[in-house]
């Protein structure tokens, strides 16, 4: 950690260009012709209220999908908070749901909460989920919000499909034309991001299998449940996992030889989200050396959500005139990954805060000196007492490069009765293959 006090003192305090030189006069760059390839993504709409009686968020797959729940001491202010909302957006939100609900109820029910929100954090969509069957909703129309209080018999149905990737390989598109809603697409990105970057590594023709929970309110599906199975046939590789509870532990995903499928470091920060087909080839991250500091830069459209690559813990977070808004998160293995230039920050981003793996921590953006949208990362390593970057594109290494497992193996008479337990899951992604 002293070390690491050292690093940040000379690059943002002692040089020319640091902190307190720019102290006053943060600049972000000026973007010229926003309208290309990656326009900015999440632009508000203006009305959000759909149609369907029970997906408050249908039809917004182009925000962004935040979520946290109202447990501890968390009210629905201090929820919204730590998603980004800006206070008057929480105070016409709150006045709206005290319509339907005592707000006091709310705080600390451990209720999930999700939102749809523009890159700028205001909420266009709302869903608490206060019991099985029992969600509070609200949308924003053209005179403020409409909130709705839904209970209906709740039901959850397993269901295997599969499907292939077209020839833009967008995994979104795969999906709804498999019959599915586009939000799985982001819901699947998820489980499978320890192997498969969907942004990047995905190709035409790749193929998935997959077993998943389906959610109903009354006979309308509400929204996915959780993912009990997933085969990937892809050009990069091939993965299957398989969700599992081990006696007195978790439910995890392994795959069918009982290893935990979790690395230390995804392969990517970048949260998947549907682009266009001309556009991918503008995605993989490049290397980029700054004064002698190596990392790589992922070009995005502003608005794009970011996530800790790891577990780990906040170093060091700010502002400086060069790298724009930025945080150090050291992963448990000691590694230290510095995020630049984003629009915001998501979540608890302050110094000492624990974050998981996929944990969404803030948008790509064009703080500080950039030429344009992106984020670039860097990875940093200590050496001999002190502290080196190293090639940044070890997320995406390959054979003994790769991040290693995170958990314990399921193994010894444990093996048998796992291989007994996923075998029905084993059938059904094989059945769907055929």
């Amino acid at each position: 950690m002293a070390v690491l006090a050292l690093v940040n003192a000379y690059v943002f305090v002692w040089n020319e260009d640091g902190l307190f030189s720019g102290m006053g006069a943060l600049q972000a760059a000026s973007i010229e012709g926003r309208d290309g390839p990656l326009p900015p993504r999440a632009d508000a709409p203006q009305t959000a209220c759909g149609g369907d009686p029970v997906r408050v968020f249908e039809g917004l797959d182009d925000l962004l999908r935040l979520d946290t729940s109202l447990k501890g001491a968390a009210t629905l202010r201090l929820a919204l908070l730590s998603l980004g909302t800006p206070g008057d957006h929480i105070d016409e939100l709150e006045a709206a749901v005290r319509s339907k609900v005592d707000l006091g109820l709310l705080g600390g029910s451990g209720a999930p909460l999700r939102i749809a929100a523009d890159r700028s954090g205001g909420v266009h969509a709302l869903e608490i989920e206060l019991a099985e069957g029992h969600v509070l909703q609200a949308c924003r129309a053209e005179d403020g919000f409409e909130v709705r209080n839904l209970q209906h018999p709740h039901r959850s149905d397993v269901e295997v499909f599969s499907f292939e990737l077209g020839a833009d390989a967008d995994l979104a598109a795969a999906v709804v034309a498999a019959g599915e809603k586009p939000e799985l697409a982001g819901v699947l990105a998820e489980t499978l991001a320890s192997d498969v970057d969907f942004l990047t590594e995905a190709r035409p023709h790749d193929k998935l299998e997959v077993m998943v929970e389906k959610r109903y309110l009354g006979r309308r599906f509400h929204r996915y449940g959780a993912v009990l199975a997933v085969a990937f046939r892809g050009a990069v590789r091939r993965v299957a996992y398989y969700r599992y509870k081990p006696p007195g532990q978790e439910a995890a995903f392994f795959d069918a030889k009982g290893q935990p499928v979790e690395r230390t470091m995804l392969r990517s920060p970048v949260s998947y989200f549907s682009v266009d087909g001309g556009a991918r080839g503008l995605l993989p991250p490049s290397v980029e050396i700054i004064e002698g500091r190596l990392g790589s830069v992922y070009r995005l459209p502003e608005g794009t959500p970011l996530v800790a690559i790891g577990a780990g813990t906040i170093v060091a977070a700010g502002e400086t005139r060069k790298e724009g808004r930025f945080f150090d998160l050291q992963l448990h293995d000691g590694t230290i990954a510095r995020y630049c230039h984003l629009a915001r920050f998501i979540g608890n981003i302050d110094e000492g805060a624990q974050l998981r793996a996929g944990d969404v921590v803030g948008l790509a953006g064009h703080s500080g000196r950039t030429p344009n949208d992106r984020l670039r990362l860097e990875l940093w390593v200590e050496r001999d007492g002190q502290l080196s970057t190293i090639d940044p594109l070890k997320l995406t290494g390959e054979g003994q490069a790769r991040a290693p497992r995170v958990g314990m193996p399921i193994d010894g008479s444990d093996l048998e009765r796992f291989s007994a337990d996923i075998a029905p899951q084993r059938r059904g992604l094989k059945a769907a293959r055929r």
